[in-house]
């Protein structure tokens, strides 16, 4: 049998770690709340927060006397269940995982609420697969982040409809939180609107956008890099944007419509 040089999912990715942010949720088909962790005769319902080939890092509602009673099994075997639904999948299914406690502590600032550490023993192949085939679209991502530097969509009736914009987004800076109308999106920079009453926005201060789609609703962090009045009192500004990988799915999706002629709506699954 001849070995292949290229390198395998689990030996490209296997020190990545995802952060369990919404978009990694419905990208992995990670149905959180079905999350299960049997340590020793107890059955835990958990939340994952981390995953990687190494392990995962759960959250858990617990009282501070049962964080103190669960810390007694640090380094005990533990069992893992994750329930995975894709988007296109039919039904549901689990991928058991064997791992020992590494950790099993209050969250710091909150604590009602527990952070288990669990090592796999191993990870299982399942697993790997979809751990590695998520850190490849992130790279693919990233990688059309560059790519589409300087390009934008102009914001209309008709590109709203088909990258499902529900035209709502709000804008902080600072102390300042307003809604604005957008008038041109890219993956590193939008062009906005806001209203009359809205404070002045200083160039150069860091922001953080909301912005509203049918199939995200997510954040992106940035930098005001222009602001200014317009004779009606209405400010028109810019923000340099930051690299979102729910922002760059979306355009990824609009442009292929747009080569491909598509005037349909973007799935919103």
């Amino acid at each position: 049998m001849v070995k292949s040089d290229k390198p395998t999912l689990s030996e490209t990715y296997a020190d990545a770690v995802v952060a369990l942010s919404p978009f990694a949720v419905k990208k992995l088909g990670l149905v959180s709340n079905q999350t299960l962790l049997k340590v020793d005769t107890y059955s835990l319902v958990c939340v994952p927060y981390r995953l990687s080939m190494k392990g995962a890092v759960l959250l858990g509602s617990f009282s501070r006397d049962e964080i103190v009673f669960f810390q007694r099994f640090k380094g005990s075997l533990a069992g893992l269940s994750l329930v995975i639904q894709p988007g296109d999948a039919p039904a549901p299914r689990k991928i058991f995982c064997r791992c020992s406690l590494s950790q099993f502590a209050p969250m710091k600032g909150r604590e009602s609420v527990g952070l288990i550490s669990a090592d796999f023993r191993p990870c299982p192949p399942d697993l790997e697969t979809l751990i590695g085939t998520y850190m490849m679209l992130m790279d693919r991502l990233r990688a059309d982040h560059r790519d589409l530097a300087g390009k934008s969509v102009p914001i209309n009736p008709e590109t709203a409809k088909i990258m499902g914009f529900n035209n709502y987004a709000v804008l902080s800076a600072g102390s300042i939180v307003t809604k604005l109308a957008l008038f041109s999106l890219g993956a590193d920079r939008l062009v906005f609107l806001a209203p009359m009453q809205s404070p002045d926005l200083q160039k150069g201060a860091p922001a953080s956008l909301r912005l509203f789609f049918q199939k995200y609703q997510f954040n992106v962090a940035g930098k005001i890099s222009e602001a200014s009045r317009l004779p009606t009192g209405v400010q028109k500004g810019s923000v340099e944007l930051e690299f979102s990988p729910e922002l760059v799915d979306l355009l990824d999706m609009y442009y292929l419509q747009a080569k491909l002629g598509v005037r349909r709506p973007l799935p919103a699954g």
